[in-house]
């Protein structure tokens, strides 16, 4: 049975990021300091002597992808699976304007924010479906050190989906532009979680937002 590592790579910052506008598959392009968390994790990704890395092909992950083979030399290899969760009409808005804009929908997310989906947009079951699609054609690889450089909200849900997660711990996940998380498997079984944070760890476990 084999042992695998997969290392899941937050983009870094966007500006987008840093004044809270709603990216969701909408593109925007990686800041300095995104650009520095990048180059950071690339230095920490160049001690595990990947196999593979995988790359969302939106243009921040792209670019933090860029970055990232200047220290692992291997090619990109993009999947549509990997995208951002799909937040539809909220694209392009910021954080702070959609209580006014859409008020029903607004109050309908905080009441039930795993099942609630944006007008045009996905909810987490549905990024569950595209994450585990994504993930048993991943396993059916002989690769066994592996890189995936995603977002916030697909690459927790991946994490979850392998660590089969409750709903409301998915939700108390946070990773950080410049965090990466680790996740061991033997065979389908997930032996060990923790996270890197500013280049520095394992740390044991996910970063929840509650510690």
């Amino acid at each position: 049975m084999a042992d695998r590592t997969l290392y899941f790579v937050r983009h870094g910052e966007t500006e987008w990021n840093r004044i809270r506008r709603m990216q969701g598959q909408w593109n925007s392009d990686l800041n300095d300091l995104g650009r520095q968390q990048a180059d950071m994790n690339g230095q920490l990704l160049a001690g595990f002597d990947l196999q593979v890395l995988y790359c969302s092909p939106l243009d921040r992950t792209r670019q933090t992808g860029e970055i990232i083979t200047r220290h692992v030399p291997l090619p990109l290899i993009f999947d549509d699976r990997l995208m951002e969760w799909n937040t539809g009409d909220w694209s392009g808005h910021m954080y702070a304007d959609l209580p006014e804009k859409w008020p029903t929908e607004w109050e309908a997310w905080r009441s039930d924010p795993f099942a609630f989906r944006p007008p045009g947009g996905e909810n987490y079951p549905d990024m569950f479906v595209r994450a585990r699609l994504f993930l048993k054609d991943l396993l059916a690889t002989p690769d066994q050190r592996i890189g995936i450089i995603s977002h916030g909200m697909i690459g927790k849900v991946m994490v979850a989906s392998l660590a089969d997660l409750t709903p409301e711990t998915v939700l108390d996940i946070r990773q950080g532009n410049d965090m990466v998380f680790r996740v061991q498997l033997r065979g389908e079984t997930v032996t060990g979680l923790h996270h890197y944070d500013q280049g520095n760890g394992p740390r044991e476990g996910l970063f929840l937002a509650d510690l």
